[in-house]
């Protein structure tokens, strides 16, 4: 078991994390992937589950899996996470730019 940002999680084999207690409205059992940052860029932008990345990556696939808000709000809420846990601005930008341009594959809306 991990604990991050006061989020209790456990590593899949896999590689994705399901979360062990529930988190506001995402319910315990959720498995998600982390930040889909590439391998090439995790010297610079940490790994997808670093604890910068860890409730704005939860959220956010919580959010487009269910599609409840509009991409749009998924992706602004995901560079908000990710800057009040400690992200730096510039990164939270680029980050939140290639959620926008590469995100709809996934979004469940």
């Amino acid at each position: 078991m991990v604990r991050r940002t006061g989020i209790k999680v456990e590593y899949l084999d896999d590689g994705r994390q399901v979360l062990l207690d529930a988190y506001g409205e995402i319910p315990a059992g959720f498995v998600f992937d982390g930040a889909s940052v590439p391998r090439f860029f995790w010297r610079i932008l940490g790994h997808p589950f670093d604890r910068r990345h860890v409730r704005g990556s939860l959220r956010h696939d919580h959010a487009y899996e269910e599609g409840l808000v509009p991409r749009a709000d998924a992706d602004r809420d995901y560079r908000r996470d990710i800057i009040e846990d400690g992200m730096p601005r510039i990164f939270a930008w680029l980050e939140w730019l290639a959620v926008r341009l590469c995100g709809w594959r996934h979004y469940n809306g």
